[in-house]
């Protein structure tokens, strides 16, 4: 049994079995992880590599097997902030599924970091396959989304439930980000 494009990175069951440990993946069925990694490509990348860059198109999603990498946004100012170190088991990406609308944010591999990649059209050929698992894939994405929906209408709702508590923190970034225009 293949994987991942044909390659072979260790034996097939704990390449499944990895799979099945990501979220993402977890109501597939070994056949249905299977056909996945056969569009799937194993990349590794050296510490330093950019495997996405803010503002690109948003070609692929990769799957972190092991390794880490750094989830930085660029700021109002144009410096780069990290958001986010992310490491085995980990998804990234995965918006480039769903939607093709350019990266938001840069994704750095902070260590020697094994992937494997889902590029979009990959996935929208077993979509147009009719296969069960894109389909379960991208019902697990939706709620993802969903979930992800919520958690900022929730933190809306703090905000807007306290606004006192922060106003004083929103005059305090605003000033900040006048300091920084006003020395470029």
């Amino acid at each position: 049994m293949p994987s991942a494009g044909g390659q072979r990175g260790r034996n097939d069951d704990g390449v499944v079995n990895f799979f099945r440990s990501v979220h993402l993946f977890n109501e597939l069925t070994a056949e249905q992880i299977i056909e996945v990694l056969r569009v799937c490509h194993i990349e590794t990348h050296a510490a330093g590599t950019v495997l996405a860059r803010e503002g690109a198109a948003a070609d692929a999603m990769y799957i972190i097997e092991r390794g880490e990498v750094a989830i930085t946004k660029a700021s109002l100012g144009g410096d780069d902030v990290r958001v986010a170190y992310l490491g085995d088991g980990s998804v990234v990406g995965e918006m480039a599924l769903i939607v093709g609308s350019p990266r938001t944010a840069t994704v750095e591999a902070v260590a020697e970091t094994r992937v494997y990649r889902l590029a979009g059209r990959d996935f929208d050929s077993l979509r147009r396959q009719r296969s069960v698992a894109a389909y379960k894939i991208l019902t697990k994405l939706l709620v993802t989304l969903g979930d992800r929906r919520q958690r900022v209408l929730d933190r809306l709702d703090e905000i807007h439930a306290r606004p006192a508590e922060y106003a004083a923190e929103f005059r305090r970034l605003a000033s900040e980000l006048a300091e920084q225009l006003a020395e470029t």
